[in-house]
């Protein structure tokens, strides 16, 4: 049986909390809820964005590699294997990546080395406004979930 990590232990091994960790977290209940019994699933992954993590965490693909291949075509997108065959997909609604300009200006910012502490605080409670938005979205404005 899949066993959900918390939020909290996710976004630990994340790095941060964010918008992204928190889309991924629901898909990864989504997913370990689905999987049921197997936590030997396959996952191909489409993205190298913040999602991937809360799936990596939650199947422990640090300890077991070989569960995960990234293909990374830019989409936040997952196919899920179950050892049975059956196959899950998910697919992020386009246009569910929270974003803001000035969010964007200040992450440029952070990129060159010019960001000061300021700049810094501001683009940690955007973040933060963003991941409560997400985090009270409901799963199906953000993803489709498909089985096969």
């Amino acid at each position: 049986m899949v066993q959900i990590p918390a939020f909290e232990a996710v976004a630990q091994a994340h790095g941060h909390t964010c918008p992204g960790i928190a889309l991924g977290y629901k898909i990864a209940v989504v997913v370990a809820k689905w999987a049921g019994e197997y936590d030997d699933v396959r996952i191909v992954s489409h993205t190298t964005r913040c999602p991937l993590d809360a799936l990596k965490v939650t199947f422990d693909t640090k300890h077991h590699p070989e569960r995960i291949i990234v293909e990374n075509t830019g989409t936040v997108s997952f196919v899920i294997t179950r050892p049975d065959g059956k196959k899950l997909f998910i697919d992020e609604v386009p246009g569910t990546h929270l974003t803001t300009d000035e969010l964007t200006d200040l992450k440029k910012k952070v990129e060159a080395g010019t960001a000061g502490p300021a700049d810094m605080q501001r683009m940690n409670e955007i973040k933060h406004e963003l991941f409560l938005i997400m985090q009270a979205m409901d799963d199906t404005a953000l993803f489709s979930v498909r089985e096969e």
